[in-house]
């Protein structure tokens, strides 16, 4: 169930980055937009990582786990990369 609301929610947030790159990140705003959001996606991305790598080693995963793991992982970055794109569209 978990996975599947991430997923869901994965994909309206790489619609959201499609649509936002199609259209405004071609001006100068919108690179420093994405430049900011990148930096933030990022950390999520390593401390996901971190974390991650970190459970497998004190408690080792199957492989559905792991799988499962990942999927969570990337599905966090793209939502987190959305939502950065949302918030810095206010602030710059």
């Amino acid at each position: 169930m978990m996975m599947t609301i991430a997923v869901i929610l994965a994909l309206i947030g790489g619609f959201y980055w499609a649509t936002f790159l199609n259209k405004e990140a071609k001006d100068e705003r919108g690179a420093q937009i994405q430049g900011k959001a990148s930096s933030v996606v990022l950390m999520i991305f390593i401390i996901g990582f971190t974390v991650i790598t970190i459970s497998n080693l004190f408690s080792p995963f199957t492989n559905a786990q792991f799988q499962n793991a990942l999927s969570l992982c990337f599905s966090l970055v793209i939502i987190t990369n959305a939502l950065s794109i949302m918030y810095y569209k206010k602030r710059i």
